[in-house]
């Protein structure tokens, strides 16, 4: 409902795409259109928009065609979401807790995964199941948020990726490298990331690697990280790995050849094809 659109952009809250529904969703503001500092709740006839940036409280818009709500039912609402939000976040804790046993189990070995990726000699974590397990942790704080269990599925034609069940996915993170490194390169998959890690150590860059284990949480780590930074994308077939590059307004690099990424392109060109592409967007203005 564009009344409801224009009564956010007037409190300098901007909505692309409006959702309709029970939970509050994040959006950008006017000042930082690539941030998530704004977010907005709507029913369809009543909402509420707020600007995290100005520190204003909650800004209730109604419908005038609907029955306003009442300060009651405000607070009602209010609570119920408060409610939700504090099982969500015990969820997210238990989470942790069940990563944190599940790593205390595991081994350091090679792993049939990265043989496959070309990595015979690189030693992870693995599970007594025989998982592999990625470890995934906030961007900024460093701490565990949950893990990546890698496995051969029911099938054994193919590896099945899971993140750990009720953790927090947003803003989870694997670094290959210094966090003091001067340069950040951002990936979707583990695997990518090694090929990426090993062309910039060909390269003697004093560079790190974030594996962001998404397209959708690429785009937030990007949003929320400081630094020299470049996005080695997938080239996937539906676009989608160039289309969340663009829209971090990073500079971004990818494989000439549709369906592959980094780990791809390395395996069947060699590492000197990854490297050339990261010497590549090194030159492109930031």
């Amino acid at each position: 409902m564009m009344a409801f659109v224009d009564f956010a952009r007037a409190h300098g809250v901007e909505i692309d795409r409006l959702e309709q529904g029970d939970r509050i969703y994040r959006c950008p503001t006017t000042d930082h259109p690539r941030s998530k500092n704004g977010a907005y709740f709507f029913d369809g006839r009543r909402g509420f928009v707020q600007n995290w940036e100005t520190g204003e409280p909650a800004q209730w818009w109604n419908d005038d065609k609907a029955t306003p709500w009442s300060d009651a039912e405000k607070r009602e609402w209010a609570n119920k979401q408060a409610a939700a939000k504090q099982l969500k976040e015990k969820g997210y804790a238990d989470a942790v807790k069940r990563a944190v046993a599940l790593l205390s189990t595991a081994k350091q070995s090679t792993h049939p995964y990265l043989v496959e990726k070309g990595f015979p000699e690189v030693k992870t974590l693995v599970s007594p199941d025989g998982e592999m397990l990625v470890p995934m942790r906030d961007q900024t704080t460093n701490a565990l948020m949950g893990i990546q269990v890698i496995k051969l599925a029911p099938s054994h034609r193919e590896w099945e990726k899971k993140m750990i069940y009720g953790m927090k996915a947003k803003g989870a993170v694997y670094r290959i490298g210094s966090r003091a490194s001067t340069e950040t390169y951002l990936v979707e998959g583990y695997s990518t990331g090694l090929s990426v890690d090993t062309a910039l150590r060909l390269l003697k860059l004093n560079a790190s690697v974030l594996v962001c284990f998404s397209a959708q949480n690429l785009v937030h780590v990007a949003q929320n990280s400081a630094g020299r930074l470049f996005v080695f994308a997938d080239n996937d077939e539906s676009q989608t790995g160039e289309k969340v590059a663009i829209a971090t307004g990073l500079p971004y690099v990818m494989s000439d050849r549709v369906g592959e990424d980094a780990n791809d392109l390395h395996q069947r060109v060699g590492v000197m094809a990854v490297a050339q592409k990261i010497l590549e967007v090194r030159k492109r203005p930031p």
